[in-house]
């Protein structure tokens, strides 16, 4: 098992590290009082809507497993990229012990934000990593159990989006989901932008019909529901394909438990 686990995560482009430094703390969690606040907020804010788990084992492999302590990537441009809109500064955090790069990690994500399909198409919206001090978010890549820890929830499954943590899980960006019907590489580019659409104020949509083009906020981890799966919130470069709001609401997830993906 263990055998072709490994083979899995090398046919799958997962990034490994030797000797990652071990750099920062862990985040904080959200107390009762974050969580209040997370719950009673406007769903396109602060509040996470429930979504699902894609697969349909639940177990963990602890070869998921990290430290709690973060590698913050340095990066490799600080240019601001977008030509209009609000400037929102992020940096890119790896924990240590998943077998992850933090430098790849990050230029993954900064590929991602920067492409012109990306949420820097609509005008709204210009980026600019930084490698340390004041960051508008955090880009986290987490093992399942920091995953949940950094967004108050028990769900280890899942991507989710808390505050100014935008944390993607480690299980989901090695093995991506079984129903995807692209490369895990668009699985990844996907993950990215819907989650970081969360800490822009997007909320969930649907898909809008047989056949057409899911909205990147829809919860694709749980299924495409009849549209193709798409990782861009404008695909073409210039026009946003959206779908009615909604959740695709995951059967295994208990109704108070707010996560996303």
């Amino acid at each position: 098992m263990l055998v072709a686990i490994l083979v899995l995560m090398a046919g799958t482009g997962a990034f490994f590290a030797l000797g990652a430094a071990v750099t920062g703390g862990q985040p904080q969690a959200m107390d009762e009082d974050d969580r209040a606040v997370a719950t009673s907020a406007a769903p396109t804010a602060d509040a996470l809507s429930p979504s699902a788990s894609p697969s349909p084992d639940p177990i963990v492999p602890l070869y998921f497993s990290g430290t709690g302590t973060w590698t913050y990537a340095e990066p490799a441009d600080t240019a601001v990229f977008g030509d209009a809109g609000t400037l929102l500064k992020y940096n890119v955090a790896v924990e240590n012990g998943i077998g992850l790069d933090a430098d790849e990690f990050s230029a993954f994500v900064r590929a991602t934000l920067a492409d012109a399909r990306s949420w820097t198409a609509g005008g709204a919206w210009r980026f600019q990593q930084v490698g340390g001090g004041d960051a508008d978010f955090t880009v986290y890549l987490a093992s399942p159990e920091q995953r949940s820890y950094l967004c108050g929830s028990q769900n280890t499954t899942v991507s989710c989006r808390n505050g100014d943590n935008v944390v993607i899980n480690s299980a989901r960006w090695i093995t991506g989901v079984e129903h995807w019907d692209g490369t895990l590489d668009t699985y990844r580019q996907y993950a990215v932008n819907h989650e970081v659409g969360h800490r822009l104020g997007h909320g969930h949509e649907v898909c809008p019909g047989d056949g057409e083009v899911s909205p990147v906020m829809a919860q694709q981890t749980y299924q495409l529901a009849g549209c193709t799966g798409n990782a861009w919130p404008f695909p073409d470069g210039e026009t946003y394909v959206s779908g009615p709001a909604g959740d695709y609401n995951g059967p295994d997830l208990p109704p108070d438990d707010f996560v996303d993906q």
